[in-house]
């Protein structure tokens, strides 16, 4: 195959060298006849739609490589065989259309002569040669180009080469791939590249992307026609002619339009939206009854709808600015923050931890969660949020109201794999600051956006240095119970677990970052390291990086005076703990000494086991379903967590590996397995599940109770290790307390400025203090292993399949007295430090990248945050595709406004607040959703079917979490506190917090919310909203609805209302509107029909909501009424 080609290349130079020496006369002839006669009839009759420029059908006529190239429908000449040639069909009329195209045929003499010329050759006076040379021309101002943009990612020299082709090099063109040769050199038509790129074969190329234009496949195939020529190597190269692409401009202040529908401008918002009304002769929509008004701003600004007392005041306020002071009022509202913040938390794909901690969060991002909503109600600025979330550790190193914010980097920790990790950031922090789709060119460049492969991983860069770390806050020294989960850029460093049990696990930092090759993180370009950089089609100023100095607090967190003194309190607290603990093992050694003297001189058979299947309560028949249903996924033999089986009475007997025995006969109430089962205990049991109902932990609890107790021999010798622990664990935690109180002393001396004289002196008696504190420790310690090694070794498995647990038991124990040993032999040279002392600089490149990010040079960031805004408020955004404001999304419906509002927005230094009043006082907002007559605006819908032009307000349906807390809201029971930890997802029938404050993880959800479409934290830039079953059968038959239902009827006059008082009522409140007259008469007639039926002998038996007792037949149905309205289409929507 390789000489075939060597011979073709060499058959072709050959050619072009006789055709430069040899040129005939014949050539002459027709060359001049082509000056003469064809030339100027091409200009005249075919160039003005067949030039460079027009190319209609893909053909130009101007040279004849580009003839021989052809069109649409291949080449346009034969030289030497006009009669099959088609531009001879063409003028022939011998094929349709006949050409000129509608302007007559040409006269037969000049038909005659375009024959004569093309039966010669069709010389255009040029020799091979400089066809040739026209080739190479071409070459260099467009195929190169065209190539290295559009092919050479996969088709690369140094790149995995897709079906083993390359065209970096003609040689290698010529070579061809797994599938022959590429290019037939002179002949497009024959050629594989031509075939592919015109989608004659498929797979067309480029591959998954945009068929080539026309225009550029036509290139291709003159290109090739004149002997696919090369001036030099290939290089893979990023697009830049798509620039100009409108979201990649910085917005620029358009004037505010004029319109004759001047009655409709309340604020330039409105001046944009009329304009386009106009062009379309829409009319727009009168406005809003007030309380459909009033009740569309409560719930978009607070999330809660108005009570009776708000509707009525405004109602009777017919002030000019009454509108404007309710939405001041709301703004100013603490709600507010959580109305909103729950819309960025979606944005910003907010998650609490799940699993074992190690993925997708951190524990104690609930601190983000409140950073946001106290960031909103104090109207942070939009440029700072991206600024803390990105850096707040680089930009106020020592305040954690800052350093808060980077939970948003926390948020895409994952442990066990640091590239997810940083392709979650990169991706998710293009797409939620810049509405771009960096994802798309992590493993080849951008299909579709001016974005190379290597600026994805310059853009990484940025985030190549972070970590993630929990300090302590004030008043909790313990980080298993609370923390600030907080970015920070660490010293570069390799992987490596503490085996065996994998209790402490390092991430790889890498020293650099690298292009991976086709994506893969395995195939990293190491040649070519990558320095911090943002797509250059992005423009504005260079980015300067500065390393940034950090202070002590942040370089030693556990110094900070307040964690100081929380140690020493814990130390403290440990103390008494241990005496109360010791104090107890002695009473327990005392009754087990007393119990073995007593059997000793008065023997009683003893059972067999400890722990026995049968009973009054059945082990096999009773408990282990209880424990299989809830339990097995992570205790059954197969998985064994920390060591533990549940599968049968004696494997829960020897407990786990990890926390010791579960059961404790005869004593539930300090039986661990209990605590785990009520969330007593960490972790939770079961781990990722709804917790286990009161009444089956009841029953095992009742299990535990009924075991018998161990042999007095057993339990003394039991009693007595427990004692003797408990004693060496009190040794130790006197002696900690004054080691820490010297190390404290010492470390004060250390860094205090100026020196402290002292320091070296401290130092010595820290040490020493220290010593002796991890002697005591590591000797209790021992004891513990030694005991756990015994244990494990004696203990006695119920079948063979219970050996693995057996065996995982005596290697764990053994790991802990070896590693029990080593401490205890030990030598120290110095004491321990307070806490982990951490890099004293940063690199300072996410602050970079987050002034970068913010700055207002930077074209997309406002206007994806007001397009952001703008959806959350008028249901519908200005660009449809609101992640995607590159070249493959949508482009915007009114670009005019949408560039107004981000130079607005920006200009009031990026004030939420003030871009929301800005939207919600506007008339666009202020207008009817639907018309009371549809007729009056059908000419509009026929128009705008889909309201792109905002005629109307678009109704839209409720949030997950505005259903819920509204019903509660209306009922008086919301609990209104703010902030604090996650509270359980499966407590949404009891708790009566507002729905933000619940956990949720992409495993797990509330499933109230759940039901109503509630946010993905796995990604949600939008809501989507559906109808389904489930959500009327939410609101009709959930323990809440009924329990909300009841109380709202007590609320609003319970029994001692008129019915149409009541009727009139319940219909404001839970609707937001009166009823109208039939409603009104058929509430009634049902409110009668109700009291009869629950008059009747066969009454359904019901409780009162709030007292549990039997209550009156009128409450009974005026509670059955509200229940049918909070089932009512207008609940759920926002009109």
């Amino acid at each position: 195959q390789v000489f075939r080609h060597t011979l073709a290349a060499t058959a072709l130079a050959v050619v072009l060298t006789q055709g430069s020496a040899q040129t005939t006369r014949a050539d002459e002839a027709g060359a001049m006849l082509y000056a003469q006669q064809i030339k100027p009839a091409l200009e005249k009759h075919c160039a003005m739609c067949h030039d460079g420029q027009s190319r209609q059908g893909g053909l130009d006529v101007t040279t004849r490589e580009r003839l021989l190239g052809g069109g649409l429908n291949g080449p346009a000449i034969l030289p030497g065989n006009a009669k099959d040639s088609l531009l001879y069909k063409l003028i022939a009329h011998e094929r349709e259309p006949g050409m000129p195209y509608k302007t007559g045929k040409l006269p037969d003499e000049v038909i005659a002569k375009f024959a004569e010329w093309i039966s010669d050759g069709a010389p255009y006076g040029e020799s091979a040669a400089a066809l040739h040379e026209g080739g190479n021309a071409l070459f260099a101002s467009y195929i190169r180009p065209l190539l290295e943009t559009q092919c050479l990612n996969c088709h690369g020299a140094g790149q995995v080469k897709r079906s083993g082709f390359d065209l970096s090099t003609r040689d290698a063109l010529l070579r061809g791939g797994d599938t022959g040769p590429a290019v037939v050199p002179g002949n497009a038509r024959e050629s594989a590249l031509y075939k592919r790129v015109s989608h004659e074969v498929q797979p067309g190329m480029p591959f998954q992307a945009a068929k080539l234009s026309e225009e550029q496949v036509s290139r291709i195939r003159e290109w090739i026609n004149t002997g696919a020529p090369y001036d030099g190597p290939l290089n893979a190269k990023v697009a830049h002619r798509i620039s100009s692409h409108w979201a990649f401009q910085a917005p620029g202040k358009p004037s505010v339009p004029q319109v004759k529908n001047a009655a409709f401008v309340r604020n330039p918002i409105d001046a944009f939206i009329a304009s386009e009304h106009e062009k379309r002769q829409l009319r727009p929509m009168p406005p809003a009854d007030k309380r459909v008004l009033l009740r569309r701003v409560y719930l978009d600004l607070i999330g809660l709808p108005p009570t009776q007392d708000e509707v009525q005041a405004f109602l009777a306020d017919n002030s000019r600015d009454a509108y404007e002071e309710v939405v001041d009022s709301l703004l100013s509202r603490p709600q507010y923050g959580e109305r909103w913040g729950r819309h960025w938390m979606d944005i910003w794909r907010y998650s609490d931890v799940y699993g074992s901690a190690d993925r997708s969060s951190r524990p104690h991002i609930w601190h983000w969660r409140d950073w946001i909503i106290e960031s909103l109600n104090q109207d942070k600025g939009y440029d700072r949020f991206i600024q803390e979330m990105l850096a707040g550790d680089e930009l106020a190193p020592s305040d954690p109201k800052i350093v808060a914010g980077t939970g948003f980097l926390g948020r895409n920790y994952y442990l066990y794999n640091r590239d997810l990790w940083l392709q979650d950031t990169v991706e998710h922090t293009a797409a939620a600051f810049l509405g771009l789709t960096l994802r798309c060119a992590r493993c080849h460049d951008h299909k579709y956006d001016p974005i190379a492969q290597e600026e994805y991983y310059r853009f990484r860069a940025f985030f190549e240095p972070e970590d993630i770390r929990m300090d302590r806050l004030p008043g909790q020294p313990d980080l298993a119970k609370d923390g600030l989960p907080r970015a920070f850029d660490a010293d570069p460093r390799a992987a490596h677990l503490d085996p065996p049990k994998f209790k402490h696990v390092v991430v790889a930092i890498y020293p650099a970052t690298y292009k991976f090759i086709r994506g893969n993180p395995d195939a990293p370009d190491k040649e070519h390291p990558l320095s911090p950089g943002v797509p250059e089609v992005l423009g504005g100023d260079p980015i300067k990086i500065q390393p940034v100095a950090l202070p002590l607090e942040a370089i030693y967190p556990d110094f900070k005076q307040y964690v100081q003194q929380d140690l020493l309190v814990q130390a403290r607290q440990e103390v008494e703990r241990s005496e109360v603990a010791l104090a107890k093992a002695n009473r327990v050694l005392a009754k087990s000494r007393e119990r073995a003297s007593d059997t000793a001189t008065n023997p009683k058979p003893s059972p067999k086991g400890a722990i026995s299947s049968t009973g009054a309560i059945s082990f096999d028949t009773t408990v282990k379903p209880i424990l299989e249903k809830s339990c097995f996924g992570c205790h059954d033999l197969q998985k064994q967590a920390s060591g533990l089986v549940l599968e049968s009475a004696e494997s829960i007997s020897q407990g786990g590996v990890v926390n010791g025995p579960v059961v404790l006969p005869g004593n539930s109430g300090e039986s661990p397995l209990i605590l785990y089962l009520k969330g007593e205990k960490k972790p939770r049991m079961p781990l990722n599940q709804a917790p286990m109902a009161e009444e089956q932990i009841a029953v095992v609890a009742r299990w535990i109770d009924q075991l018998p107790e161990e042999d007095p021999a057993t339990a003394l010798r039991k009693a007595e290790d427990a004692a003797a622990l408990a004693e060496k664990h009190l040794a130790w935690a006197r002696a900690n307390l004054p080691a820490l109180e010297a190390r404290i002393a010492a470390e004060n001396a250390k860094y205090s400025n100026p020196p402290d004289a002292r320091a070296e002196e401290l130092g010595e008696l820290a040490r020493k203090a220290d010593r002796q504190a991890s002697l005591l420790k590591a000797q209790s310690e021992l004891a513990k292993a030694q005991q756990k090694l015994s244990d494990a070794v004696n203990t006695k498995v119920a079948n063979p399949k219970e050996e693995r647990a057996r065996e995982q038991r005596i290697d764990a124990a053994g790991e802990e007295l070896e590693a029990a040993q080593a401490a205890l032999n030990q030598a120290t040279t110095s004491y321990t430090p307070l806490g982990v002392l951490y890099p004293s600089t940063s690199s300072g490149r996410r602050l970079a990248l987050a002034r970068w990010i913010a700055s207002r040079q930077n074209p997309l960031t406002a206007r994806v945050a007001v397009n952001h805004i703008w959806l959350r408020h008028f249901g519908t955004a200005l660009v449809p595709t609101v992640a995607n404001f590159g070249t493959n999304g949508k482009p915007p419906s009114h670009p005019e406004l949408l560039d107004w509002l981000a130079c607005e927005f920006m200009e009031k230094n990026w004030s939420m607040k003030a871009l929301h009043r800005l939207m919600v006082t506007s008339n666009t907002y202020r207008m009817q959703s639907s018309a009371s007559d549809p007729k009056d605006h059908d000419r509009d819908l026929s128009i705008d079917p889909d309201n792109k032009y905002f005629w109307r307000m678009n109704p839209h349906r409720m949030e997950a979490e505005i259903v819920r807390d509204s019903m509660l809201y209306m009922a008086g029971s919301l609990d209104l506190k703010m902030g604090g930890q996650q509270i359980d997802d499966a407590k949404g029938q009891e708790s009566r917090r507002r729905s933000v404050y619940f956990h949720q993880t992409p495993d797990n959800q509330m499933v109230f919310l759940q039901v109503f479409d509630g946010a993905s934290p796995i990604e949600c830039y939008e809501r989507s909203q559906t109808v389904a079953p489930q959500q009327a059968l939410a609101l009709a038959n959930s323990k809440l609805s009924f329990t909300v239902a009841g109380l709202i009827a007590g609320r609003f006059g319970g029994v001692s209302t008129a019915s149409a008082k009541f009727v009139a009522t319940a219909f404001e409140a839970v609707l937001g509107r009166p009823p109208s007259a039939k409603e009104l008469s058929l509430s009634e007639k049902f409110l009668v029909q109700e009291e009869e039926r629950f008059r009747g002998p066969e009454k359904p038996v019901w409780q009162d909501s709030a007292t549990g007792e039997t209550t009156s037949h009128r409450l009974r149905a005026r509670e059955d009424l509200v229940h049918a309205l909070l089932n009512h289409n207008d609940f759920v929507t926002i009109r």
